[in-house]
């Protein structure tokens, strides 16, 4: 009996090692699908998106002479999308598929590793009916139990594994993305509202020129044009510099950072009172929290002032022994549920929670009564 029973329990280990085995390669390939499914997903979501823009520059006329409207007619560039959009769509239907077929894979192989677990768990009480020594079942059932925790716990880490680095994959994508965005941005405030107005600027000194002598009224209009112009481009300068940080002095005390902030904001917005409380003894975080806490601020009371319509905001910020702690309330307007389901990627609270996520933070937002936005961070 004994020779019989090492026999068939060393022919269930081994399908046990191979059916786990399978798991993992099936399980590995499932991961690797959904991966794909996720990027297609977003290259669908651009596309969709560069598509509207195209829509938006189609031309609907109607001839004065006929009442029959002239349907718009498909550029290159409209194909072309939309060739990639079916292929795309195609290839999702594909993964779709095999995501499908790969879980019910992995659901009969999970199956089959409960039925071998208990034919095993069956075997050993059998053996303890022919009179196998009580010693040797419990260690054999130990042995089997630390066996199938070990088995079940490598699963487990594998999944969580693979879970958290789909995560980080996806927030190192949004990351660059929101990098990229704001780079173009940024370019294209300097080539459309700088340069372009410094070459009108030399075009109109040219003329001024010309102009002094023949007709000094309409040189002075033309330099009052141009001080203007000038006057406007450094104010937009100085809006863009603030928003780089350019001034963002990193070794001033944070509660005089808080003070001075709070007390910009409600110079540039008087009408909304703003009640402060922040205490007296916060140390200084390290650089990248610190520049991190600055733009989150940006974010939260930009967003107030924009949508919010609050007639009052609260503001406090505080430090236990391991975190900085901070909450902002508006008494405005207030947020759906789903409030980050219909925000654009580069928004405002998208740019936050990505932010949160480089310093290990943590972030929650309230909207059933006002907004009230709590965040917090490692004193590190």
């Amino acid at each position: 009996m004994k020779n019989k029973y090492g026999v068939i329990t060393e022919t269930i280990d081994e399908m046990v090692t191979y059916f786990s085995r399978l798991y993992s390669e099936h399980d590995t390939n499932l991961q690797h699908y959904k991966a794909k499914l996720f990027e297609i997903n977003v290259r669908l979501d651009e596309l969709s998106r560069t598509q509207n823009v195209y829509a938006l520059n189609t031309d609907y006329r109607k001839s004065v002479f006929s009442p029959i409207s002239m349907e718009p007619e498909e550029n290159e560039k409209e194909r072309e999308i939309k060739k990639e959009m079916d292929s795309l769509q195609t290839e999702r239907d594909s993964y779709e598929y095999k995501i499908n077929e790969e879980s019910i894979y992995l659901k009969g192989i999970d199956k089959r590793l409960k039925n071998l677990s208990a034919s095993k768990t069956e075997l050993t009480s059998l053996v303890m009916d022919y009179g196998k020594k009580e010693e040797e079942i419990r260690q054999k059932n130990q042995e089997i139990k630390e066996q199938n925790e070990k088995e079940i716990k490598r699963r487990d880490e594998k999944r969580k594994s693979n879970l958290e680095e789909a995560s980080l994959k996806k927030h190192l994508k949004n990351i660059l993305m929101l990098s990229t965005f704001d780079d173009t941005y940024y370019s294209t405030v300097l080539d459309k509202r700088v340069k372009k107005v410094i070459a009108e600027n030399n075009r109109k000194l040219e003329n001024v020129r010309g102009y002094i002598y023949s007709s000094p009224g309409r040189s002075k209009v033309l330099l009052d044009e141009v001080s203007s112009s000038q006057t406007s481009m450094i104010q937009l300068l100085d809006d863009q510099l603030s928003r780089l940080n350019y001034n963002f002095d990193d070794e001033m005390p944070l509660k005089e950072m808080l003070t001075k902030y709070i007390q910009d904001v409600k110079d540039k917005h008087p009408s909304i009172p703003i009640e402060v409380s922040i205490d007296d003894d916060m140390h200084k975080p390290g650089f990248d929290r610190y520049i991190v806490l600055k733009k989150l601020l940006n974010i939260f009371f930009d967003n107030i002032y924009k949508h919010s319509k609050a007639k009052l905001i609260k503001f406090s910020a505080k430090e236990n022994d391991e975190n900085y702690i901070f909450e902002i309330y508006d008494n405005g307007i207030g947020l759906k549920d789903n409030y980050m389901n219909n925000k654009e990627w580069y928004s405002g609270l998208n740019r936050a929670k990505e932010l949160i996520f480089m310093i290990g933070g943590e972030m929650s937002i309230d909207g059933s009564k006002g907004t009230k936005i709590s965040f917090k961070f490692k004193n590190e």
